[in-house]
């Protein structure tokens, strides 16, 4: 299969979906159609975590965590994400720059394809999975609830697909069966707005790495160029090369910065509701709850993941680059060819990272230090329920 883009087609309809992607039709009425949508929701929502809001109805408002603090999390990402709309568009821009330039070289190419290979496979397994985790978190239980709930003759307390106050009368048909149907959706278009992000940061660092690899190939066959003394052009092609590496980490860093410290904040949270549902799930025996739980625990995590994975490969990529540099054949360099590749080499130092807001750089270490916190908050939680 060809690539021609390290953007897969889901990615693709995930960005013209949330509006950011260039020449969108109709992007501003979407995006306030969409906001409203999901603040509406958010309220509801929210009145049941006040209602519940007491020690002794602690499972039922942990319970209704999760859903609750994503969606907080969609919108503070859809906000992020629509600010810097420039920010996505130049990421883009460079993108479509850089394969038209790898499009003649085979070596580039290769090295571009692999990275777009991977990058479509993670894209579509990314939807997959927590499509299938969603619908089993939402529709399983309430599906049993509704099965329990006709087989009793009971239509006084109907459910609904997740945790929600109505501050009116909502269990009377037509209304009830309208408010399943917009509760369900704004579930998956809300897993569907956060897979999209999850996915794009990865696909952005995959490209960015990719850039990376053709840089280091690069100082791997400028050996044959000093042979022959026609380094000057080549060096300078890879100047130019790593200062637009640079400006992509650096667009990358300003577009995710701000997503990652609030991912770490609010999923510490989610983390630590779902861990308390699975240290009950496993004491009351609940077969179909424990599993519904732990697999959205393991979607959670695999949103952190992604983030401090992708802060953690960008940053070993970078070290790779300034180790390509010094092992070129820079001291059979002119003077001034030298120097060049000395300001690359100190310029690598400082290596290429994602933030989350400034304060950290994403990294595995930082992913062990947020699961160790968690479950510190876990086991203070089960202590006291």
């Amino acid at each position: 299969m060809t690539f021609t883009s390290t953007v897969s087609s889901s990615l693709k309809s995930g960005l013209q979906f949330l509006s950011v992607w260039p020449d969108v039709s109709y992007a501003a009425v979407f995006r306030l159609t969409y906001m409203s949508f999901i603040l509406i929701v958010q309220y509801f929502q929210y009145l049941y975590v006040f209602a519940h809001l007491r020690l002794s109805e602690l499972q039922d408002l942990v319970d209704s965590l999760p859903p609750t603090l994503d969606s907080s999390l969609t919108i503070m990402k859809l906000m992020t994400l629509w600010t810097n709309r420039r920010v996505v568009r130049e990421i883009l821009s460079s993108m479509d720059t850089d394969w038209r330039e790898c499009v003649n070289v085979d070596q580039q190419l290769r090295i571009m394809t692999t990275k777009a290979s991977v990058s479509h496979f993670c894209s579509n397994a990314l939807l997959s999975f927590n499509t299938f985790v969603a619908v089993l978190y939402y529709v399983g239980d309430y599906t049993l609830a509704l099965m329990h709930f006709a087989t009793a003759g009971n239509d006084t307390s109907r459910p609904f697909p997740m945790k929600i106050l109505f501050p009116f009368e909502a269990e009377r048909s037509p209304i009830y069966e309208l408010l399943v149907v917009a509760l369900f959706l704004h579930a998956m278009l809300n897993v569907y707005t956060l897979t999209t992000l999850n996915a794009f940061i990865f696909t952005l660092v995959l490209h960015v790495s990719g850039q990376i690899d053709i840089i280091c190939q690069e100082f791997q066959t400028i050996t044959e160029k000093v042979t022959y003394g026609s380094t000057g052009h080549a060096i300078g092609m890879l100047i130019e090369k790593h200062n637009k590496v640079i400006g992509f980490s650096e667009n990358l860093d300003k577009l995710f910065s701000f997503m990652a410290l609030m991912q770490i904040f609010w999923n510490t949270l989610v983390i630590c509701s779902l861990g308390l549902l699975v240290i009950t799930a496993v004491h009351n025996e609940a077969g179909v709850g424990l599993v519904r739980t732990l697999l959205a625990y393991g979607a959670i995590m695999m949103e952190i993941f992604i983030f401090c994975f992708a802060g953690e490969y960008l940053s070993i990529k970078s070290k790779l680059l300034a180790d390509a540099a010094y092992d070129s054949l820079w001291y059979n360099m002119s003077s001034s060819e030298g120097k060049n590749i000395l300001f690359i080499i100190m310029r690598s130092q400082k290596q290429l990272t994602i933030t989350a807001g400034g304060i950290t750089n994403l990294s595995l270490e930082a992913f062990a230090s947020i699961m160790k916190a968690s479950a510190s908050y876990v086991s203070v939680l089960n202590a006291t329920y």
